[in-house]
């Protein structure tokens, strides 16, 4: 679609769409610099642009995780996709309206479950639309809620004027997350904006066991690690 004029009305309507349903961030992408990355749907790529969006966790459900896995921390991750799907489906159809293709991507949905690889990497999308950074836990930091949010985003071939300054990482000689990590999972790797192998950064296999696990088969209360999260400085629990 050809698009005449400013498009910054329609960035507005998107971001109060994604703000009513919960979202406390909002961010527009290029995705360009992410052709050639691991995914677990090339089909992504079909797409120049995204919106991304992100879910506050609160501090009492990261707190929870401090010293050992919880069911609050679980039940704030599926309260977040909850919000996250909703503010997606918003934004679908704004642009639909305008007359633009739009995808949402799922943060709970898995193409690849061997490898733990949903359709896209949410982190990667947020981090090209200088919202934050990836830091040495491989999760998204941002300065307002550190670790503590879900990413959703929507991909679109809606046009991204807004330029956006990429964020570098403010870990610094931290290493809290991974001399504290549960199950020793987490790697000390120095990257740019996006580390070019996730397994440098993390053991996402095992990390992963381990979650599915906690989650069980249903007979128990489902339960989530989220140390990595609640350790985190930029978490400010304290706060």
């Amino acid at each position: 679609m050809t698009h005449t004029g400013t498009l910054e009305p329609l960035y507005q309507k998107i971001e109060a769409a994604a703000l009513e349903s919960g979202s406390c961030l909002i961010g527009f992408a290029d995705m360009s610099d992410l052709k050639g990355m691991p995914a677990g749907d090339a089909a992504v790529f079909e797409f120049p642009y995204a919106v991304t969006f992100a879910v506050e966790i609160p501090k009492e459900a990261a707190r929870a995780s401090l010293e050992k896995p919880s069911e609050e921390i679980r039940s704030a991750y599926k309260m977040c996709n909850k919000k996250l799907k909703e503010a997606g489906e918003k934004i679908v159809q704004i642009l639909a309206a305008e007359g633009y293709k739009a995808r949402f991507i799922d943060p709970s949905q898995r193409i690849d479950m061997e490898n733990l690889l949903g359709p896209i990497s949410q982190k990667a999308i947020a981090a090209r639309s200088g919202m934050g950074w990836i830091g040495k836990n491989g999760l998204f930091i941002t300065d307002e809620y550190g670790p503590r949010q879900r990413m959703g985003a929507v991909l679109t071939d809606m046009p991204v004027t807004r330029k956006a300054k990429l964020v570098d990482s403010k870990c610094g000689e931290c290493t809290e997350c991974i001399d504290r990590c549960a199950m020793k999972v987490l790697k000390e790797t120095e990257f740019g904006h996006h580390p070019e192998s996730r397994d440098a950064v993390i053991d996402w296999k095992k990390c992963g066991v381990f979650e599915a696990k906690l989650i069980g088969d249903g007979s128990k209360p489902e339960r989530a690690c989220g140390r990595c999260i609640s350790v985190c400085p930029f978490s400010r629990l304290s706060e």
